[in-house]
């Protein structure tokens, strides 16, 4: 949702070759009688602001920090900020767009936390773009040459962070199954209804019934043999602590089983099986 507030904000600054090009221009002389005069304030410093790279210090955590730009150098800039001040560290670097708002400096919606590496690859990318291909410096940037390369920040940003995601091990559940979201689904038989399968269901040791068409299937006891975990692990819990294995609902004219291993959906398969 951050990653698409920033494409929209991206959006807003953009001027197209058509009567109206500019979508905030064009909502504020149609409907800006609708807004109060700080958020039209906010609107007009949105429709003109730039995205940059900010190192931030000072930071007061639900207050304010210091912002400074990496891009554009110059004097750094005190922000207003509530949320990314409880979070953000010394020296982190942010994506950001910085507006002022009635005499006080504050960020858009869209922030990026940017790793080293995509700081790197920003860097090369707007060096490629405003300098020499193999310039080790970057070159002076105009606010509306920097605006125009929007799409810069969140492509670098979203680069480093899928390389970062596929990196991940793989996360098992607590028997050590690797986590695969399983749904079967069992027909009902002709003439059975679901009256008869709710009855089935419910003789099933472990199967806790929530209302009239659905069943969390607890653990009675862990197995044994359960492998030893390498990854980290994920599983569901009741309030009274008992592991959540599945879910079993009534569903038109099947039972649909939800588990969360191949291996866990074969036993439930056993029990279907073997009900009374």
């Amino acid at each position: 949702m951050t990653l698409w507030g920033c494409a929209f904000e991206d959006f807003l600054t953009q001027d197209f070759e058509v009567e109206g090009g500019n979508i905030v221009d064009e909502y504020l002389k149609r409907r800006g009688w609708k807004e109060n005069a700080q958020a039209k304030t906010y609107m007009k410093a949105l429709r003109t602001s730039v995205m940059s790279l900010y190192e931030v210090s000072e930071i007061v955590p639900g207050n304010s920090l210091i912002a400074r730009d990496l891009v554009r150098g110059g004097e750094p800039i005190a922000v207003s900020e509530g949320t990314a001040t409880k979070t953000l560290k010394q020296w982190d670097r942010i994506a950001a767009r910085i507006v002022p708002v009635m005499g006080r400096n504050v960020f858009a919606g869209g922030l990026l936390p940017f790793t080293p590496q995509a700081t790197d690859a920003l860097f090369d990318g707007l060096r490629q773009m405003f300098g020499k291909k193999n310039a080790k410096k970057l070159s002076v940037i105009k606010d509306e040459e920097l605006q125009a390369a929007a799409s810069m920040f969140t492509l670098s940003w979203l680069f480093d962070t899928l390389e970062r995601a596929m990196r991940l091990p793989s996360i098992q559940n607590a028997n050590g199954d690797e986590l695969i979201f399983h749904d079967v689904r069992f027909p009902l038989a002709s003439g059975v209804t679901q009256k008869d399968i709710a009855a089935r269901v419910s003789s099933i040791l472990g199967m806790s019934q929530e209302n009239a068409k659905l069943w969390n299937w607890l653990e009675q006891k862990p197995k044994h043999d359960a492998r030893k975990r390498s990854a980290p692990s994920f599983d569901t819990t009741m309030d009274n602590g008992a592991r959540v294995l599945g879910n079993i609902e009534l569903k038109g004219k099947f039972l649909h089983l939800a588990t969360n291993s191949a291996e866990r959906a074969q036993d439930a398969h056993c029990l279907a099986k073997n009900a009374p």
